[in-house]
């Protein structure tokens, strides 16, 4: 695998919006196969993309042991294998994968995704969307990585409304987070957490209310500057007691209030 610097990973928008559940390490070896993935070339079943322990390790700045971390992999793969995504309002579902091959010896994992879903990752011709892999590596949450997505999606506009009963359908957290506050607490502010430290988006978000019930989430956002994101990790760098435990939105109101 090529360095995360350099990978990006392209969806068709209706993947983004689709209803799917992945753990945050299915997440990362499915990202990391797309990202391998020529977007603009058919995309045969038979075609298997390799995922290394050094590369996974690398892409996370993990510092695990490499043993482990295979198990890990190896098992997170098996699930995988069996899990689907739902497409559509018809409720019609796909499998991720079409086949699995491990090498031990090397440590690596090869998959091939299955044809339902090659289509909406191969030959794109418009409604993607695309990102680099780096953003989304360090995210300490899968519902982070599904956020960040939806977010994206919209980059030239700034914003976006999603209807809470929507979100959990995608994230499929159906039944549960019953009270907005707890979908809040648990998901939102966590990922934003995760999308503001990690990403290359900075990320403030609200609520509305239909009637008195809170209905949906509203999200405003930039893309950060690549200057001051590294100038905001000099701060924190050369500022360590005074930026601890302090939120990217934080860090920055800091610096703002020391020009």
């Amino acid at each position: 695998m090529s360095k995360k610097e350099d990978l990006v990973v392209v969806k068709d928008n209706q993947i983004l919006n689709a209803s799917y559940r992945l753990s945050l390490i299915e997440q990362r070896i499915v990202l990391g196969c797309i990202a391998r993935v020529n977007s603009t070339d058919e995309l045969s079943k038979e075609k298997g993309f390799t995922v290394t322990i050094k590369e996974l390790q690398d892409l996370t700045s993990s510092v695990g042991k490499a043993g482990a971390m295979y198990t890990e992999a190896k098992q997170a793969v098996e699930r995988l294998y069996n899990r689907s995504i739902t497409l559509g309002n018809d409720g019609s579902k796909m499998r991720w994968v079409y086949a699995v091959q491990y090498n031990d010896d090397e440590g690596s994992i090869r998959l091939s995704f299955s044809p339902s879903i090659a289509p909406y990752l191969s030959q794109l011709k418009g409604n993607f969307t695309k990102y680099k892999l780096e953003y989304v590596a360090n995210f300490t949450s899968s519902h982070s990585i599904r956020i960040y997505e939806l977010l994206v999606q919209w980059s030239s506009k700034g914003e976006r409304e999603i209807e809470i009963d929507e979100l959990k359908e995608m994230l499929q957290l159906e039944g549960r987070y019953n009270r907005p506050n707890n979908l809040i607490a648990r998901v939102i502010k966590p990922a934003v957490e995760d999308i503001n430290t990690h990403s290359n988006l900075l990320v403030n978000y609200g609520t509305r209310k239909t009637g008195r019930r809170v209905t949906h989430i509203q999200f405003k956002f930039d893309v950060k500057q690549e200057q001051n994101k590294q100038t905001m990790e000099q701060f924190v760098r050369d500022n360590p007691t005074l930026t601890k435990g302090k939120t990217t939105p934080e860090v920055m109101k800091l610096m703002r209030d020391r020009t």
